[in-house]
Formats: C-alpha cells, sequence, structure tokens
C-alpha cells in the first residue's frame, strides 16, 4: 500500500510540475494597473476575449474587455458602453469580430442585459434592450452560442424561476423559455 501511494504522490507531484511550466504570462491590453480578468472565452488557440474586474477596489464596476487574435501575443483592450452602474458577469466569442458581453447593474435599478459585437469590439450594441434581464431583480450569469444565431442567456432565479431567454437570430431577438419547461431551484 505505501509503494501505491508513494507512487501515486509521485505522479502527482510530476503532473503538477509539469502543468505550471507550460503557462506563460501575458499582458491583457488594460491600461489600469490591478485590472483581474473575471471571465475567458477561448474560441480557439488564436481567438480569446476576457472580460475585467478592478483588482483593488471591487466596489468599482467595470465593463471592460480585452480580446487576442494572435495567441496572446497582442491585446486590445476596450469598453462596452454599458450604462456606469453595470458591471462584466461574462464574456463569449465566437470569432474574432463576434463576442456578447453580458453585464449586471450593480445598483439594482435596471437588472442588466447583452451587449455584441461585430467588429471586434470597435462598437457594441445592446441585445432586445428593455426585454432580457429589465427586471430590477434580475441578474444576468450567462450567455453561449453555438453558432452565430443559435444561443441562450440565463440569470439567477427570481420571482421563484429562474430567468431563461433563447435566440435564433445571433442575439437581435430573444425568447423567454415558459416558466413550465424551467425546473425550479434548489432551496
Amino acid at each position: 500500500m505505501k509503494k501505491i501511494l508513494l507512487v501515486f504522490s509521485l505522479f502527482l507531484f510530476n503532473l503538477s510540475v509539469n502543468a505550471q511550466g507550460n503557462w506563460v504570462p501575458q499582458a491583457t491590453g488594460f491600461s489600469s494597473v490591478s485590472t483581474g480578468v473575471t471571465y475567458i472565452s477561448a474560441v480557439d488557440t488564436n481567438v480569446l476575449w476576457i472580460a475585467a474586474y478592478d483588482g483593488i477596489d471591487t466596489s468599482i464596476k467595470r465593463r471592460d474587455f480585452s480580446r487576442t487574435i494572435d495567441g496572446g501575443l497582442n491585446w486590445v483592450a476596450g469598453e462596452v458602453p454599458a450604462p456606469l452602474t453595470f458591471a462584466n458577469a461574462m464574456i463569449f466569442g465566437i470569432n474574432a469580430d463576434t463576442a456578447w458581453s453580458m453585464l449586471y447593474d450593480a445598483s439594482a435599478v435596471y437588472g442588466g442585459g447583452i451587449w455584441k459585437t461585430m467588429d471586434g469590439g470597435l462598437t457594441w450594441a445592446q441585445e432586445d434592450s428593455g426585454v432580457i434581464f429589465s427586471d430590477p431583480n434580475s441578474f444576468p450569469n450567462v450567455v453561449h452560442f453555438w453558432n452565430d444565431t443559435v444561443g441562450f442567456s440565463m440569470g439567477d432565479p427570481y420571482d421563484i424561476d429562474y430567468e431563461i431567454y433563447t435566440t435564433t437570430d445571433g442575439g437581435d431577438s430573444w425568447v423567454r423559455v415558459p416558466l413550465l419547461n424551467v425546473p425550479p431551484p434548489l432551496n
């Protein structure tokens, strides 16, 4: 038994040493000091989108994102033009040009929303404004797309049920999943 534990321990040690050797630090392109990365969306080995948070003062809400199209050699940062009280929940990229950024309202006045870019982050437009995650109790969490047109988004439960939407037109319009089709949240 001791031999098995020794071999297993050596295997785990070797695995952790080798895994640490494969990480390469990268500059994200963010101009503010102590900007952290709250979410990473890897499209492929070259294209990644990241969403930021303030690493010094978490009460400061950030809408910053950054993108690389060359595997992290160069990053271009920007900001999603959401209200100042909004902060990043996540970001999802489908290719080098198209991504969706999900933001929540930290002041709990509006709920949140999804913004989309189709030009690498130069411009962003809010998706289905005023319909999805528009309730002050909404808290958007996830946005995911299987291709350029088919996707879903989900938020925390409020009023007993989860807030889940689907789209088949790239996010131009979203349809809420009927509450009968959504399992109730666990206590």
